[in-house]
């Protein structure tokens, strides 16, 4: 009798049991090696011609570039493949922003705060050198083997990558229990922490070609780099913990995180101990703890020891539970924009006449404002009854804080404290900074705490987001038949509501084209003219709206109504831009925009009103 042949084991190249792509996932591997390899060619090369680094810092940036893709190597030497691609697509999280921030090198070496790379001696601004361009090229590098990396992972099985999953047993309170519930908030938390680390000051310098400085005193494009990171760790954090439905990946996710964290941040701290000139600031020590935070999450796994396996669903809080952590990261969020707005942006002193004298941004009003109007509904959320209806409010009016924070923030770009590329004539006009001389200004308090608000609006936003897809899985399906119009998944309330939601969208883009305020010498920034930091806020504010507008055609008619309810909210903050902004401009006088926004707040409400009455229509 002949045995039957044994079933062929799976071909570890091509794919196995889990459905991962061995093929692309060693190509993804392969890049990783060469992005890491380039990287610490730019640590032990210098950067810029002639340059030396502040302290023996070569082993420190090669154990840091090589850290990532050798913990994936060693986890996937376990077979453990998709905790292995995890850890690349958390590594490339930070790459970008990392980019930006070594560009800094490539338009003006001598005002980079970089001792791990160059310590100036003088003002001279030497040139770039080979291992500047092998630190970038590695950057690309990492970024592109975490998008073949994120390829193997959506290539799996269901249960690796798709979203919330609802697997496992359940708590007789309703709220699923697991690994996310334990530690997705915490992951967060740290994240934010890391995040407003990496953009205050990371360390005091008794050096004085060597500047210590946050994120917003310092050059242009080292800022841009610092926030694109500051941004990208909270949003990083919460996707790869939202995104994966295994335990072990979601880890990987944060392990890989943690060490894109600490390949920007441990740097400064060291050199900060280790040269004589420096001193361990609070932006050192914050990103440290988000470094530590996140490896803890990453790698304690369960809170009663046992390891979580590959198949273990990883699982979200309850609906409840998030709505509440998003109404207190909004109320949070509305009081630091509230304080930001009231603090004082700039400061003046060295005989100038005194803090007091300083003109301010006109933009702190209309920060306030968006402050409250977040904070509102936020506090609404605590309450469970109203909650499932307000949170779609605040799934849009939290764009309204990095509308005006951004605003708020171009104000101390112009004053001439710090460089600014992105920035023209400012809020507060093209004299702004003619009144003040260099030596005399220096950022206010405010300057932090609105950028703290712009923070933790985009966190707001993410446990919004999340606290709804998992109420969207909580819901029946199932709609009824009187519910259904002609045209597959539009309802009949979303076909009634269509052409005015066409008008709707079309006045909103005219409302943020078009200038809202103008007087004479002054230029208000825009989004295809005179474009600064503003224009940043502007265009996250109309890609919120006008997506609100296009979500609403595939959501119930309650949902429906509350996010045209907090569309309209945003463009009542924007038409306040005359009001509360111009009102601080000599001679000014409103523009086309106010026009705009106020047709598109009245359409939005008339939408919103069909959504309700439309659904209780017999």
């Amino acid at each position: 009798m002949t045995a039957a042949p044994s079933a062929a084991p799976p071909d570890r190249l091509s794919g196995g049991e889990d459905g991962l792509d061995r093929r692309l996932l060693t190509a993804a591997m392969v890049v990783a090696l060469v992005g890491a390899a380039l990287r610490a060619v730019g640590g032990v090369v210098p950067a810029v011609d002639g340059a030396e680094p502040g302290f023996t810092s070569a082993p420190l940036l090669v154990a840091l570039a090589l850290a990532p893709v050798l913990l994936a190597g060693v986890v996937a030497a376990r077979s453990r493949f998709a905790p292995a691609a995890a850890v690349l697509v958390g590594a490339a999280v930070l790459a970008p922003g990392a980019a930006v921030v070594d560009l800094q090198l490539v338009v003006d070496p001598s005002v980079a705060s970089r001792p791990e790379l160059y310590l100036p001696v003088d003002l001279a601004a030497p040139a770039p050198s080979v291992g500047l361009w092998a630190l970038l090229a590695g950057h690309v590098a990492v970024v592109v083997a975490g998008v073949l990396a994120f390829g193997v992972l959506r290539g799996g099985e269901p249960g690796v990558v798709g979203g919330f999953g609802t697997d496992g047993a359940e708590g007789a309170d309703g709220v699923l229990a697991g690994w996310r519930r334990r530690s997705v908030l915490l992951a967060l938390a740290v994240a934010v922490v890391g995040a407003c680390g990496l953009v205050m000051t990371p360390f005091s310098s008794d050096d004085v070609y060597l500047l210590a400085q946050n994120a917003f005193e310092g050059p242009t494009v080292a800022l841009v780099g610092h926030v694109v990171c500051a941004l990208a760790l909270p949003v990083g954090a919460v996707l790869l913990v939202a995104e994966f439905r295994d335990a072990s990946v979601a880890r990987g996710g944060l392990a890989g995180l943690a060490s894109a964290l600490a390949a920007m941040s441990v740097p400064a701290l060291v050199a900060a101990v280790a040269m004589p000139s420096l001193h361990v600031g609070a932006g050192s020590v914050l990103a440290g703890i988000g470094v530590l935070g996140l490896g803890v999450v990453a790698f304690l796994g369960r809170a009663d020891g046992r390891a979580a396996t590959d198949t273990e669903p990883a699982r979200m809080p309850g609906r409840r539970g998030l709505e509440v952590s998003t109404g207190a990261v909004a109320v949070a969020t509305g009081a630091l924009a509230v304080v930001g707005a009231l603090l004082p942006q700039v400061e003046v002193g060295g005989g100038v006449g005194g803090a007091a004298e300083a003109p301010q941004s006109p933009a702190r009003f209309l920060l306030l404002a968006a402050g409250v109007v977040l904070a509102v509904p936020g506090a609404a959320l605590f309450v469970a009854r109203p909650a499932p209806v307000v949170r779609p409010v605040v799934s849009m009016v939290w764009v309204g804080v990095p509308l005006a924070a951004a605003a708020v923030l171009d104000t101390a770009l112009t004053t001439g404290y710090t460089s600014s590329l992105l920035s023209g004539a400012g809020p507060a006009g093209t004299g702004f900074g003619d009144r003040l001389t260099a030596a005399s200004i220096g950022s206010g308090p405010g300057v932090l705490w609105a950028w703290l608000a712009m923070v933790g609006a985009a966190v707001t936003a993410c446990c919004s987001v999340v606290a709804g897809v998992v109420e969207r899985e909580d819901v029946d399906e199932d709609v009824d038949e009187d519910e259904v119009g002609d045209e597959p998944g539009l309802s009949a309330v979303a076909l009634r509501m269509l052409t005015p939601l066409t008008a709707a969208a079309v006045l909103v883009i005219a409302a943020f084209v078009t200038p809202m305020v103008t007087a004479v010498g002054y230029v208000e920034p825009g989004l295809v003219s005179d474009v600064g930091p503003p224009t940043w806020g502007l265009a996250a504010a109309l890609v919120t709206v006008v997506g609100g507008c296009v979500l609403v055609t595939r959501s119930r008619p309650e949902r429906a109504a509350a996010v045209l309810v907090g569309a309209a909210g945003v463009m009542g903050l924007r038409a306040a831009t005359v009001p509360l902004v111009g009102g601080e401009i000599d001679g000014s006088s409103a523009g086309l925009g106010l026009w705009f926004s106020l047709g598109a707040v009245v359409v939005l409400l008339g939408c919103a009103a069909i959504a309700v009455l439309g659904r209780r229509r017999p």
